[in-house]
């Protein structure tokens, strides 16, 4: 059964880094996409890793701040469970849940939000297609609290590889195309027009 929530995407992490004498912009962040179709490895019944196709966007989620989100990018997002040794049976179960979710809404253009990292550098400067190793850094929050990951969005010609460890938040989130979230709805149909 799914587990939608109809609520606006609440990331509840914040992450503070302080240099030797400034703070450093950080921050959590989530992705917005727009599901084509998700990529179960090896298999549904035993996924282990799941490839998420279509456009997606980083949503600044630093508490009190306006909702700032990055360039969108089509391609695919790569992720794998959290280790058993790092993670309960029961949050191993949430993510595949969540990916099903993920699959529920594959192909149907419906917008959804999910997912919570951290951020090191300036959010301006995020970029789905941006390498892990140039700043700013996107980070494991849950189980790996603060290990650098590769959240970035690859094209399609890239083999998989390197998969980010899924990081649960508040479910996949349904978004609205109209009011508050319409302008984030566009971007990713825009992305996914653009061949």
């Amino acid at each position: 059964m799914s587990r939608f929530r109809f609520v606006g995407l609440p990331l509840i992490i914040a992450t503070l880094v302080t240099g030797a004498a400034s703070l450093i912009a950080s921050g959590p962040v989530g992705l917005y996409g727009i599901v084509e179709r998700v990529a179960f490895e090896p298999d549904e019944a035993r996924a282990e890793r799941v490839q998420v196709w279509g456009a997606f966007a980083y949503a600044d989620g630093t508490p009190g701040s306006a909702l700032t989100v990055s360039a969108a990018r089509r391609g695919y997002l790569y992720f794998r469970l959290p280790d058993a040794s790092s993670s309960t049976p029961k949050e191993r179960e949430t993510v595949k849940t969540e990916w099903m979710d993920l699959k529920s809404v594959a192909g149907t253009g419906q917008a959804v939000g999910f997912g919570s990292w951290g951020y090191i550098g300036g959010f301006a400067q995020l970029d789905p297609a941006t390498r892990t190793n140039n700043p700013p850094y996107i980070l494991e929050m849950y189980p790996g609290r603060g290990a650098s990951t590769d959240m970035r969005v690859r094209p399609a010609s890239e083999p998989p590889s390197a998969p980010a460890v899924y990081q649960t938040n508040a479910g996949v989130v349904k978004i609205n195309e109209q009011g508050t979230h319409a302008t984030i709805v566009k971007l990713l149909k825009d992305a996914l027009a653009a061949r």
